[in-house]
């Protein structure tokens, strides 16, 4: 609701001043208004940390972090290295 607001008023007044009046980021506006990327799924870190153990025995060690990040990107999962 925040976020639609600011879209309301931003040809108004400037973006940096309608978000610290509403106290969010100029940045989460952004992304509320690119729409982001509903069926992404997020990992939390034990949820990762296990991904990247089976992928590492599956390949028997021999990815490093560059290949392990784009095997994780293709199953589906936002990772960065």
């Amino acid at each position: 609701m925040r976020y639609a607001w600011i879209d309301q008023q931003v040809g108004r007044y400037p973006l940096l001043s309608l978000c610290r009046v509403v106290s969010v980021s100029v940045n989460g506006y952004r992304a509320w208004k690119r729409g982001g990327k509903p069926g992404r799924t997020r990992l939390t870190d034990t949820q990762l940390l296990r991904l990247i153990r089976a992928v590492h025995a599956e390949v028997k060690g021999a990815y490093g972090s560059p290949r392990m990040t784009g095997e994780i990107r293709d199953r589906g999962f936002p990772v960065s290295v």
